[in-house]
């Protein structure tokens, strides 16, 4: 076994002639004999000297000395006289132990007594000669077995640290002395290195240049190697309570989570989100072991019933594990939790936007499986009349017509119809639109798929003037092309009682005309009359009020013109006036509105004030949701604009705040 040592400095002591010692006394510090036998101490050393090593004294007279008395030692009258007379020396042997650092004390042969006048100091290298687990010249041990390490000056170290972990210390050590230490290889050990310490403030530490290998557990097996979440899996082998944690595809086992851990196995609960892969035993010391690898169980043996199922009823899927299910999901569906689950069975409803296509059941680890299933899609068994004109009503019968959402019929294009009469699962009573004519229908269903009926009604067109769309809309002094059928019977036309005088073109099948720019915001009656003046309402017709952009007609306070995004601030850069000629000459009115529209997620506030500064509303959006704030002109919005003066300008509102991103502002009168 190689020897270990610290690194010192070896004093060397020079005992040429005329080179003088000084390392504890000097020549201001001679110590003569009190009794005047011409006995001087001029200087001793070295200093620190090393225990169990040589102490030398230079002085006169002094092969005269017959005892060193060196402190709570044993008296010494071993003394080597070097050189006797006036220039004498002389030498002893320091204890090994025993001795501590304090004055030293030379007796004379007739009783006298000279003491040095500083204090000796020792010097104490810390030294390993060899360290073994059990017996010399084994560096291989388990955790829990006893390190023996010997040395010298062992006494002064008090902590040995293994590779990379904590240091173990001197309260934990088996035996203690100046020549050797025992210690338990502590579970966090790693193979490594040892470091001795004094854990002073600036320890001294010293380190093996061999290395103790620590054991690693073993394992043996891992059983079973198809499990289930919520099973208990156990790993064999050895030293096993080493380890601290097992390491899954998905999820990690604490040891305080173990069912059991001893030496030769351990148990833990396979955790739900654990899939399938390798499984990884940590050691305490961090070393992670392989201990094989599992494949998880999924739901087996799967059937659903009934099928065809209905959206909206109760499904029944049946097999073995489907307790492990956490998640049902429908093709063009979001997933739903089952209603009731167990190892054999699960229930659940299904969701009315679902669609034909496999169901995929899902588990808490990631995985998942499919079983097949059909919807029921709903049938039509007669139409009550089976022939009609277009405008006319006609009751459809058959079987799950509650699935249906609307009914497009045919014509010169589809026309959707949405509002029933009645609606059961067994019939619906709906009116045929007038522009409508051809042979059978489309069923549109509310999870988005359709089911064509080909045959079964037919649809005479009728000669009165019907249009494609219920609702129609414009703005105020725009053009809007209205599509329809029989429009060469028409000869006027209103939206409300506003008459319609401007046409860009004409048609049977369409019309395109000026919405008059003095047509209030609102939705009217479409009217159109023949040439006999018989008046047909053909559907609804919605004037939109014009958006003015703000940004052509203001500019910040600042002075700079207003682009997009617009972010409001409280200080001129971020605000701005609205004049009173703008909202006049657009025809404000109550129920005028400014629109605000941003990002969705933007937060903030915006506060309309009158020409005064005083505060008419704050509009905000504190939760970031919606994509516009809106001020709508009130009694003291107009009050603002017609009768409120600042006394030197124009202004009719003052907006600031503190809303970022603001894509467009509009006022809509």
């Amino acid at each position: 076994m190689k020897k270990y040592y610290h690194i010192f400095l070896m004093l060397v002591i020079v005992l040429l002639a005329g080179l003088s010692l000084t390392a504890c006394d000097s020549g201001d510090d001679l110590n003569t004999d009190q009794y005047g036998n011409d006995i001087s101490l001029n200087a001793f050393g070295p200093c620190p000297v090393l225990r169990g090593g040589t102490l030398y004294f230079y002085g006169s007279n002094l092969d005269q000395i017959t005892e060193v008395d060196l402190p709570n030692a044993d008296p010494i009258t071993s003394i080597n006289v070097l050189a006797s007379g006036k220039h004498s020396e002389i030498s002893i042997t320091v204890p090994a132990e025993k001795c501590d650092t304090g004055i030293v004390s030379l007796k004379t042969a007739k009783g006298g007594t000279i003491q040095t006048v500083t204090p000796i100091k020792y010097r104490e290298d810390i030294s390993v000669s060899e360290f073994y687990v059990g017996t010399s010249g084994t560096l291989v041990g388990n955790v829990g077995d006893v390190l023996t390490i010997k040395g010298d000056y062992l006494n002064l170290i008090h902590g040995v640290i293994f590779q990379e972990k904590d240091t173990v210390t001197e309260d934990q050590f088996v035996t203690h002395d100046r020549y050797t230490i025992q210690v338990a290889i502590p579970a966090a050990a790693k193979t490594g290195k040892l470091i001795l310490t004094d854990l002073a403030a600036e320890p001294t530490e010293l380190e093996t240049e061999e290395a103790l290998t620590v054991n690693l557990p073993t394992v043996a097996s891992i059983s079973p190697v198809a499990p289930k979440a919520g099973q208990t899996v156990t790993v064999s082998g050895k030293d096993l309570d080493q380890i601290a944690s097992v390491q899954l595809n998905g999820a990690t086992v604490e040891a305080d989570a173990f069912l059991s851990q001893t030496a030769t196995a351990l148990a833990f609960t396979l955790p739900a989100t654990a899939t399938d892969g390798e499984v990884t035993l940590v050691t305490k010391s961090g070393v992670e072991l392989s201990a094989g690898s599992i494949t998880t169980v999924v739901p087996t043996d799967l059937a659903a019933t009934p099928n065809p199922v209905k959206n909206g009823a109760v499904l029944t899927i049946t097999g073995k594990d489907l307790d492990l299910v956490t998640s049902v999901t429908f093709p063009k569906a979001d997933a739903v939790a089952p209603t009731t689950c167990n190892t054999s069975k699960l229930t659940v409803v299904v969701p009315e936007k679902a669609q034909d296509g496999d169901i995929t059941l899902s588990l808490a680890n990631g995985k998942s499986v499919t079983v097949a299933c059909s919807l029921v899609k709903p049938t039509v068994t007669a139409c009550t009349p089976s022939v009609l004109t277009a405008g006319n009503s006609v009751l459809i019968k058959g079987a799950d017509l509650d699935l249906v959402l609307s009914i497009s019929f045919p014509g010169d294009n589809p026309i959707e119809v949405s509002s029933f009469g009645a609606q059961t699962a067994s019939a619906i009573a709906v009116t045929v639109p007038a522009a409508a004519y051809g042979k059978g229908f489309t069923l549109n269903l509310k999870n988005g798929t359709t089911v064509d009926v080909t045959s079964g009604l037919t649809i005479n067109a009728a000669s009165d003037p019907a249009v494609s769309k219920t609702t129609n809309s414009g703005h105020p002094g725009a053009y809007v092309t209205v599509e329809g059928k029989n429009f060469n019977n028409v000869e006027t036309v209103y939206i409300g009682s506003v008459k319609i005088t401007k046409f860009s073109s004409r048609s049977n099948t369409s019309m395109t005309f000026l919405v008059p720019s003095s047509t209030a915001a609102g939705t009217y009656d479409l009217i159109m009359k023949d040439y006999d003046g018989k008046s047909y309402t053909v559907g609804k017709f919605e004037v939109v009020p014009n958006e003015i952009d703000l940004a052509t007609s203001v500019t910040t306070m600042s002075g700079s013109a207003i682009s997009y995004p617009f972010n409001f601030t409280w200080d001129d850069a971020g605000r701005f006036r609205v004049m009173k000629a703008f909202l006049t000459g657009h025809g404000v009115k109550e129920g005028s509105k400014l629109i605000f529209y941003k990002s969705s997620s933007a937060t903030g506030q915006i506060q309309v004030n009158d020409s005064k500064w005083s505060s008419l509303i704050t509009v905000a959006d504190w939760g970031g949701t919606e994509a516009q704030v809106v001020y709508t002109f009130d009694a003291a919005g107009l009050a603002a604009v017609n009768s409120i003066s600042d006394g030197w300008s124009d202004t009719a509102l003052i907006l600031q705040g503190d809303l970022k991103s603001i894509t467009k502002m509009v006022f809509v009168p």
